[in-house]
């Protein structure tokens, strides 16, 4: 992706501007040391595979290396249009120490493993995820979790071996609340779990459970010392049907996207793993605000009926403001984001647009406000890209 001399000298001045304001929110970081490399999964129907993209100073990108997984996914959406082929957020993630990525593959049910060498990825392994539909992945430790969304639901173990291949572990799996059936190779993504994640502190791995008959609602369950789970989850409803993507600020607060009324919701986190809400219900009047990520003092929600992006501040309480009337970017005409991630240092939002198979990258403002920078062909468009990994 090129960028003009006029341009770049404008967005080094907002840079200059910008990362002053942010460098106090570093603090509260939660991902760690910021990696100059995007990852973003193709979860296309044959062959499933992974694009290494660089960011450059201005955050643009550059696509180095696409890399497969060995394993299959299931293409574009045939339930939930916009095309939202995994109902889920996390359908990729780092390792906490910046070692390893774990990739789901829905079409394949497995979830492979990769060596992360500077700008090279290495397949090191692959296994079954003892489930059907895998869409999301958590990881703490020497443990990681999969969520299987389709199918009798549940979360599976499997232990991180010093070499990153996994081993699995039956006896820790849990079963969650829903049994989508699969209707050709996708289940109906608005009636199943959408994504796991733990709390900061490691207590809680969390899953978010959509029920788009109904309410939906959140499972927390209790991480022991050993990196298992506690058999019986605290479970709370939610107001919306379908609680969707979520996040933790650094104070432990979770705040979640609600896909039915386009809004968000944030909570706090009882020491019985029972959620309290802060601000209930917070529309932003957009259509299916699907995924959500918090990036310091602020979330942002990806709009996928819309094609744009809301923003909210998060109070140090965790209650939430919507901000500048609920649209903070706009993405191109005719786009379906379907997923979005911060960079670590709270200066970039990479949305991924699932119809144009591209990334568009926005600088975070110091009052949430988006500056559309740069965008990224990355797969073929309407294809079925979806997850994306920093």
């Amino acid at each position: 992706m090129k960028i003009s001399q006029k341009l770049a000298v404008g967005i080094a001045g907002v840079l200059a501007t910008t990362g002053a304001v942010h460098a106090q929110d570093r603090s509260l970081n939660l991902r760690g040391f910021d990696s100059p490399y995007v990852y973003v999964m193709s979860n296309d129907i044959q062959n499933n595979s992974v694009a290494v993209l660089r960011r450059n100073f201005f955050g643009g990108l550059e696509k180095l290396a696409v890399v497969s997984t060995q394993g299959k996914g299931v293409g574009v959406g045939t339930t939930a249009p916009p095309p939202d082929p995994l109902g889920s957020q996390n359908a990729l993630i780092k390792s906490d120490d910046g070692r390893l990525l774990f990739v789901t593959n829905a079409g394949s049910n497995q979830v492979s493993v990769f060596a992360i060498e500077g700008s090279r990825l290495r397949l090191i392994d692959i296994q079954p995820t003892g489930g059907t539909f895998p869409v999301s992945v958590a990881q703490r430790g020497n443990r990681l979790y999969v969520l299987n969304s389709a199918g009798t639901s549940n979360v599976t173990a499997f232990q991180i071996l010093p070499s990153g291949q996994l081993v699995a572990l039956p006896a820790e799996t849990r079963l969650l609340g829903t049994d989508a059936p699969l209707v050709g190779n996708q289940p109906n993504v608005g009636m199943t779990p959408a994504q796991l994640q733990f709390s900061p502190d490691g207590a809680w791995l969390a899953v978010s459970v959509k029920d788009a008959s109904a309410k939906g609602w959140f499972e927390l369950f209790a991480v022991g010392r050993n990196g298992s789970l506690g058999k019986d989850p605290a479970i709370t409803p939610s107001n919306d049907p379908q609680p969707f993507g979520f996040d933790f600020d650094a104070r432990g607060h979770l705040v979640t996207s609600q896909a039915a009324g386009s809004a968000a919701s944030s909570y706090a986190v009882a020491r019985n793993g029972a959620l309290t809400p802060i601000s209930s219900d917070i529309a932003n009047g957009q259509a299916a605000a699907c995924w959500l990520t918090v990036s310091g003092r602020f979330a942002f929600t990806a709009n996928a009926g819309k094609g744009n992006i809301s923003g909210y501040r998060v109070g140090n309480d965790g209650s939430l403001t919507l901000l500048d009337g609920g649209v903070v970017g706009k993405l191109e005409a005719g786009a379906a984001p379907t997923d979005l991630k911060a960079s670590a240092d709270g200066l970039f939002l990479y949305v991924g647009n699932s119809l144009g198979g591209n990334i568009d990258t926005f600088l975070i403002l110091g009052d949430g406000r988006l500056l559309q920078v740069g965008q990224t062909p990355v797969f073929a468009g309407a294809s079925g890209m979806q997850g994306i990994a920093l």
